[in-house]
């Protein structure tokens, strides 16, 4: 590559620096995302390179938005290919994404949510029962082993509608 141009009225020369001599400390500490992405070409200086692009990839993930976020990564993927760094990326990649479905607040959302389901039939079936076979209130809570307050809430709102 040259190291200047030259041409009528013009001298010019400059210096020509190779990034993977350059420490990729100043990238990761940076908070823009396109330094982020030129780490994964500079000199990993002897770190672990696994700890070095789930780096890159977390403080991404930090500083953008989904949107964002994938087209960096798409980035990385394709600068990942020239350093031979394509298994960290997934690596990192995979650490980084959530099974929100494996998450502990996810699984007392569908419990909640199933013992919500339950309620709300059981309710509609002591309205319906109430409704159909014109049976009275008292034994329908009862039977079912409802509380009447609910029941009749449960009722009223139904007639708002």
């Amino acid at each position: 590559m040259k190291n200047g141009i030259k041409i009528e009225n013009l001298d010019y020369k400059y210096d020509i620096i190779d990034i993977r001599e350059i420490p990729c400390e100043s990238f990761l500490l940076s908070d823009d995302p396109s330094a982020l992405v030129l780490a994964m070409l500079c000199d990993f200086e002897g770190k672990d390179k696994q700890m070095v692009v789930n780096t890159i990839l977390r403080r991404l993930k930090e500083l953008n938005d989904e949107r964002a976020y994938r087209d960096y990564l798409k980035m990385v993927n394709i600068y990942s290919t020239n350093r031979g760094l394509e298994k960290e990326v997934e690596k990192g990649v995979e650490m980084l994404t959530v099974d929100i479905e494996k998450t502990p607040f996810y699984k007392i959302g569908i419990e909640r949510g199933m013992e919500r389901g339950a309620e709300q039939a059981t309710l509609k079936n002591a309205m319906i029962m109430i409704e159909k076979f014109k049976l009275s209130v008292d034994d329908i809570v009862k039977e079912l082993n409802i509380k009447k307050e609910e029941l009749l809430e449960y009722m009223q709102s139904r007639k708002e509608e």
